[in-house]
């Protein structure tokens, strides 16, 4: 990119919420159904049929309006957005264009530029409800079951800096919907898609660039490059002294290149007119205090958190980035109790390496082993009960069967013994039965201790702490036990 351009970039989000009907329909929806079975008359706009405002979507709608801090209107209204295509049934989608749901509010993103914890704000301009169209498959293929989906959009303000953060915008944003549960967020099956607004501008210009659109991305490498090459495109166009236009792009991945589709539409194109069979959405101030009430732990606060307790950057990303992989971390640190503290770095790097390298985190939530007791055993590590090997043992075990740490090593014989005495009694015992070596090592021959150790280890059979018996041992080769100067 040369010096003199920034881009300017601002993204559509189209979100497909998780309810059991469709919008304006009670027809079930069905994600993943066979084609053209999870339809209604409504949904093939046939004549009579008249629209329904489903009130789960309006909550779920107002709830994630709420996590992202937005101002919700008492009442809102409904419009008519006409096009001719084959997958709009009616001939025209039913959205919110001149009063949305909700205006302002933002979405706290990661921001690397500026340290590996730090973060930004992005602004949000509106989020509304709209019904979604029917999908469109290769050949000209239509399936109707998700025609009249519900489907929530959020705009965001052209602040987003450079193809990198459009990426993390949309990763952060899907974190956000997976954790307040308003929707499976799945990229591959269209139920979170983007459209990319690109521009550039001259720098320490305030005269905004051409905007140009990418329409339908639904995968965040997709992302990354579409808008790289459309940043590419325009760059290229304005050396060569081309004046950029607004048009409509996709992108196609086999040439990593974007393509013009068609010039880009304006308001006037879509003629827009307020909805007639619909009267205006209503949302009680009482219902939209209760969803930001109700809210859980946003998953930046949750990041920040992770930091207070002292795990990596890369740590926290990836209990983050699996919302179960993190709730079954926190579930194992508050099981740990006033230790959890302490004990948070090594618990996480159990779960992340030890635990998932046997559990899958789409399996966690069926799997024998709970959190206490992963938590447990991490405590008996770091208490000195049991040595790495054997916890790792004992892991095996808990995946295989379940039970408790505790008890299974036990069962197997797997405790280290932790009594002074009797560790002591053991270094005495090789002290006694390997004079020649003790007096070597003694008279400056360092490469024995390794041997000694070993020989305490071997009488313990394999049963103690090592660390705790370097330390004893150390003691007593300083001065022999009372009543025995021949050690």
């Amino acid at each position: 990119m040369t010096s003199e351009l920034v881009p300017v970039i601002g993204l559509e989000v189209h979100c497909r919420l998780k309810t059991a009907s469709k919008l304006f329909s009670a027809c079930p929806l069905r994600p993943g159904a066979a084609a053209n079975s999870a339809t209604d008359p409504y949904t093939w706009a046939l004549p009579g049929t008249l629209p329904t405002v489903n009130a789960a979507a309006v909550a779920l709608a107002v709830r994630l309006a709420a996590a992202l801090g937005c101002e919700v209107a008492e009442e809102s209204g409904w419009d008519r957005k006409h096009y001719f295509y084959p997958d709009l049934p009616k001939g025209y989608q039913i959205s919110q264009h001149a009063r949305p749901l909700a205006r302002g509010g933002g979405l706290e993103v990661p921001d690397p530029e500026a340290g590996p914890w730090a973060t930004r704000v992005i602004a949000l301009q509106r989020l509304h409800l709209e019904e979604d169209a029917a999908k469109v498959h290769a050949g000209a293929l239509l399936d109707y079951n998700r025609a009249g989906a519900p489907l929530v959009e959020i705009v965001t303000a052209p602040v987003i800096r450079s193809a990198a953060e459009a990426a993390r915008v949309l990763r952060s944003l899907r974190l956000l919907l997976l954790r307040l549960g308003v929707s499976d967020a799945t990229m591959e099956d269209g139920s979170l898609r983007c459209d990319v607004n690109v521009s550039l501008q001259r720098r320490g210009s305030s005269a905004p660039g051409v905007r140009c659109e990418i329409k339908n991305l639904n995968s965040f490498n997709f992302i990354e490059r579409a808008v790289t090459a459309e940043v590419e495109r325009q760059e290229a166009l304005l050396a060569a002294g081309v004046p950029v236009t607004p048009v409509t792009l996709r992108y196609d991945p086999a040439r990593a290149a974007v393509q013009v589709m068609r010039v880009k539409e304006t308001e006037l194109e879509y003629r827009w007119l307020p909805e007639p069979d619909l009267p205006p959405l209503r949302v009680d101030p009482a219902a939209a205090a209760a969803a930001r009430a109700s809210l859980p732990e946003l998953p930046e606060r949750t990041r920040m958190r992770y930091c207070v307790l002292g795990l990596a950057p890369i740590e926290a990303a990836q209990l983050i980035d699996e919302p179960v992989l993190g709730d079954w971390y926190d579930a194992a640190l508050t099981s740990l109790g006033p230790r959890g503290p302490a004990l948070a770095r090594r618990l996480c790097k159990w779960l992340t390496v030890e635990l998932i390298g046997r559990v899958p985190p789409a399996q966690l939530a069926s799997a024998k082993v709970v959190p206490a007791a992963l938590a447990e055993l991490v405590r008996m590590l770091e208490c000195g009960e049991v040595s790495a090997p054997a916890a790792k043992q004992i892991l095996d075990l808990l995946v295989e069967e379940g039970g408790v740490p505790g008890g299974i090593a036990a069962r197997e014989g797997l405790l280290l013994e932790n009594d002074d005495a009797a560790l002591t009694a053991a270094i005495v015992e090789v002290l006694r039965g390997y004079p020649q070596q003790v007096a070597q090592y003694r008279a400056g021959k360092a490469t024995l201790w390794g041997y000694l150790i070993g020989r305490v280890m071997q009488v313990l059979r394999g049963r103690a702490d090592p660390q705790r018996v370097h330390k004893l041992l150390v003691v007593a080769l300083q001065s022999p036990p009372p009543g025995d100067e021949t050690i």
